[in-house]
């Protein structure tokens, strides 16, 4: 009987312990400056030009992740915002920001013939960039 007691006592001290080692602190996702982004758009947007496929692509790959990184510094200013009024004021971009990025997951499949789209888009992401 003593056993499994202690059996189960270090159980549930393992499990803690566990649990409390994989909390980590809120860090600040890497900040994406509109500069940074529009000059990646145009990139992507002169290699589909030239119809280098192959550069195109890689470029739109690093031009996700910069969606990906400006959509979690979005949230992360949710989560940091100090007053309701600027909680809102940063929901209402990111619905912004996810509904522009839907449009543009849509097109990302041709990019060749949807160039001028997928363009105007990531344009239209770029302005909610703060």
């Amino acid at each position: 009987m003593k056993r499994i007691l202690l059996a189960f006592f270090l159980l549930t001290a393992t499990c803690t312990l566990s649990y409390t080692q994989h909390a980590t602190a809120q860090t600040t996702p890497p900040h994406v400056t509109l500069t940074d982004f529009t000059a990646k758009i145009n990139l992507m947007d002169s290699y589909i030009a030239a119809s280098n496929m192959t550069a195109a692509q890689s470029t739109w790959t690093e031009v996700h992740t910069m969606l990906m990184n400006i959509l979690a510094y979005s949230k992360y200013s949710i989560r940091s915002a100090t007053t309701t009024a600027d909680r809102d004021s940063h929901m209402a971009i990111l619905q912004n920001q996810q509904t522009i990025y839907l449009a543009i997951s849509g097109l990302k499949g041709d990019l060749a013939l949807n160039r001028t789209a997928i363009h105007g888009k990531l344009a239209e992401f770029g302005a909610t960039i703060y």
